[in-house]
């Protein structure tokens, strides 16, 4: 049987999470502040007086499964009620009384993170930063705010690998320099083209990959940056108040999207050092990956999925920064209103410099009605870009170490020219 840990205020008994507000444990009801050493010796007092409200207690638990063996209830401490959970969640919520509980056992051996970041803001300055992500979307349907529980929201650690690493090599490259003259008849253009090698080592520091099946990659990508330097080795009385998952994600099914992010930071620095070429494209590399490090790292997010219209939008934000990320629906009937009067508005200015500065023809209006059409469509992308700030990460310079690139092999070697030339039109 799992023993649930429970913290309770010494003051009125009722649920005692961390908060990330204030920094301590601080009761909800009563507004009781503990220290993290008060909050347990507190606790501990409990438990020896074998008081009825023991924060550690063997609770009797009743084992039930789905079709798939992977459903586990554990009945809640306070009301009884089964919290029903799946198999890898350490940490979870009494949906009858809210209660919150934590199952230290789902932390233990490997599951044990080494780091996490304690919740730095409270649940309602991440649902003000929800709002005012949905406030002011030109796009967003009347509806979607109208029938949804937006104001549902959740605290959650999310278990990560952290990726520490060495990378050194070279890369090479195919630069062009373009020449041009003319004489009476001719126009010239010659290209000379150069072998360039850059190489180079430098050091990453804590590349974050999320490590969890249940949360979409992109969206975890898109909450980045933590700020890693303010983890705090792992106490489990952090969970206390927020829902928590062990990683279902093995540290080397994770390694192939840190490794490249590594690489594609490593080509681009590479890349600045080329400079007085017209085109410059890659052509090949060796690039090699020491001193691997992985630590294995719960980091806190607040997260909310609501439906629209049969569809699932996730919504994240940093439960250390505040930054919020997410995709909205479009209504695709404002987003032509919104392209159709911004390519009205632009023809209509066109049609008065028409009037001013000339009389009338036909090719001008087709050129200001075709400008006015790229005005409007330029106008509803911008818009639709504000409906989502998920995207995937693909560079970790970020995560580079100050300091740690030193530069090596710089080669330039010229391979071969090729001139163009091409008759000038006669005058007649």
């Amino acid at each position: 049987m799992a023993d649930v840990l429970n913290f309770k205020c010494p003051c009125c008994g009722a649920t005692l999470p961390f908060s990330g507000k204030t920094g301590q444990m601080t009761c909800e009801y009563c507004d009781a502040s503990f220290t993290m050493e008060e909050a347990k010796a507190a606790q501990e007092a409990m438990e020896n007086n074998a008081s009825s409200d023991m924060t550690w207690t063997t609770a009797e638990q009743a084992l039930i499964t789905d079709e798939n063996g992977k459903v586990q209830g554990d009945l809640c401490p306070s009301c009884g009620a089964e919290m029903v959970a799946t198999d890898i969640t350490a940490a979870t919520e009494c949906p009858y009384c809210g209660n919150q509980a934590i199952i230290p056992q789902s932390f233990e051996g490997i599951y044990r993170p080494e780091l996490m970041i304690p919740f730095a803001i409270d649940k309602n300055t991440a649902k003000a930063k929800l709002q005012d992500f949905v406030r002011g979307k030109k796009l967003l349907p009347n509806s979607f705010t109208e029938g949804n529980r937006i104001q549902e929201i959740n605290g959650i650690y999310v278990p990560f690998w952290l990726y520490s690493c060495h990378a050194d090599g070279n890369v090479d490259f195919e630069g062009v320099k373009t020449k041009t003259w003319e004489d009476e008849r001719f126009r010239y253009e010659k290209r000379d083209y150069y072998r360039i090698t850059r190489g180079g080592g430098m050091d990453f520091e804590k590349i974050p990959v999320d490590a969890s099946k249940q949360m979409d990659d992109n969206t975890m990508d898109s909450l980045e940056p933590f700020e890693l330097g303010k983890a705090v080795p792992y106490d489990a009385a952090y969970f206390s108040g927020y829902l928590a998952d062990r990683y279902d994600v093995e540290e080397k099914e994770a390694q192939p999207r840190a490794n490249e992010r590594v690489m594609n930071t490593f080509r681009d620095e590479m890349r600045k050092q080329v400079s007085g070429y017209g085109e410059v494209r890659q052509t090949g590399e060796s690039i090699q990956l020491s001193g691997a490090k992985a630590q294995y790292a719960m980091l806190p997010c607040y997260m909310m999925t609501t439906k629209y219209n049969d569809k699932l939008y996730t919504f994240g934000i940093n439960g250390q920064t505040g930054k919020m990320v997410g995709s909205l629906p479009i209504d695709m009937g404002k987003y032509w209103m919104h392209v159709g009067l911004a390519a009205l508005i632009s023809f209509a200015l066109f049609q008065a410099v028409i009037y001013f500065l000339s009389s009338f023809s036909l090719v001008p209006e087709i050129v200001a009605l075709v400008i006015a059409l790229i005005v409007g469509f330029l106008y509803g992308g911008s818009l639709k870009a504000q409906m989502s700030t998920v995207h995937r990460a693909v560079q970790a310079s970020a995560y580079l170490k100050s300091g740690s690139i030193k530069y090596g092999v710089r080669t330039d070697r010229f391979l071969y020219s090729k001139t163009d030339q091409r008759e000038k039109p006669k005058k007649e």
